[in-house]
C-alpha cells in the first residue's frame, strides 16, 4: 500500500500504447480501470522543447503511466475517443524508503 493509497477512490481507465504504424497513426490496449485520485489542475507546463501546455487534470496513481499511453480521467466516456489523452508529464514520487510510492500524471 502507497502512503497515499487510502485517498484513492477514484477510477481512470488507461489504454496502455502497443504500436505506431508507418502513418505514425498509435495503436491503444484496451482500456482497463486503475484506481486514482484525480483533482482539477490548471497548470501551465513548459515542455522540453519550449512549447506551452495546459492541464487540466492532476491523477495520483499507483499505477505507472508511461508518456506515450492514453488516460481516461473519472467519469469520461470510454467510447468517445477524444476523452482519452496523452499525459503531458508523469512524475514518479519516492516514499521515505527510497522506492517508487506513486505517480503524478498531469493531463
Amino acid at each position: 500500500m502507497t502512503l497515499m493509497g487510502h485517498t484513492f477512490r477514484q477510477t481512470f481507465h488507461l489504454s496502455r500504447h502497443l504500436s505506431t504504424n508507418a502513418g505514425g497513426e498509435s495503436e491503444y490496449s484496451e482500456p482497463e480501470p486503475h484506481r486514482c485520485r484525480c483533482e482539477g489542475e490548471t497548470k501551465r507546463l513548459v515542455a522540453a522543447d519550449g512549447s506551452e501546455r495546459v492541464t487540466e487534470f492532476l491523477l495520483f496513481t499507483s499505477t505507472l503511466v508511461r508518456p506515450e499511453d492514453r488516460v481516461f480521467p473519472p467519469d469520461a466516456d470510454l467510447d468517445d475517443y477524444g476523452a482519452g489523452r496523452e499525459p503531458l508529464r508523469v512524475i514518479p514520487r519516492r516514499g521515505l524508503s527510497g522506492a517508487v510510492d506513486h505517480y503524478e500524471v498531469y493531463l
